[in-house]
């Protein structure tokens, strides 16, 4: 495996550790249940469903990349794309029945998980196709999505958002995962040209 390849999926399991710590557990054990009183169930399903991606994503992307245990990849890929559209799902019902009265936010997170949805798919169709290059692809930015999340709460956990002023909430959220969705782009563009040139 490249080492910018290992590079970067430590460096996203060890974010992802961080977040499971400040973020998901306590979701779990409902010490944030007064806050999302009257969708807690699509929020505990969003919980858990997101934290099996967080698992599965680099997990798959490692036994891609390495072919190790690849006997593996398609049940750990069906788990994480199972995982995502339920995750993904959650989070819309939870946008559009209680978007706890800050709908540019809803806004944003709604088109993380329909973004999620889309690269998702294209990776299990082209999977499905085999055309493996493309599979390869659409899964890398299937997961940078994915890890977007962790990026969000790091940063709003920095409260850098304040340094934008009002509105800075909103626009963390999308420059979250825009930002990272395009750096992605810039990394495989340049990536496929080293090895196809």
């Amino acid at each position: 495996m490249p080492i910018a390849w290992a590079a970067l999926l430590v460096a996203a399991a060890a974010s992802s550790a961080w977040v499971f710590a400040v973020v998901v557990w306590p979701a779990l054990t409902a010490q944030v249940k007064p806050q999302h009183a009257g969708h807690w169930g699509w929020v505990s399903l969003h919980t858990i469903t997101g934290a099996a991606m967080l698992i599965t994503g680099p997990l798959n992307l490692y036994v891609g990349q390495t072919r190790r245990w690849f006997e593996w990849h398609r049940h750990i890929g069906c788990t994480y794309i199972g995982a995502g559209y339920t995750a993904a799902l959650a989070a819309l019902v939870v946008n559009v029945q209680n978007p706890h009265e800050n709908v540019s936010v809803a806004v944003s997170t709604s088109l993380l998980a329909i973004a999620w949805t889309v690269t998702a798919s294209m990776g299990w169709r082209t999977g499905a196709q085999r055309k493996w290059r493309a599979h390869i692809d659409w899964m890398i930015r299937s997961y940078v999505l994915t890890w977007s999340f962790v990026l969000c709460r790091m940063v709003q956990r920095s409260r850098a958002g304040e340094l934008l002023g009002p509105g800075g909430d909103t626009a963390v959220v999308w420059l979250t995962w825009l930002v990272p969705l395009a750096a992605c782009e810039l990394g495989l563009g340049l990536w496929r040209r080293r090895w196809t040139a």
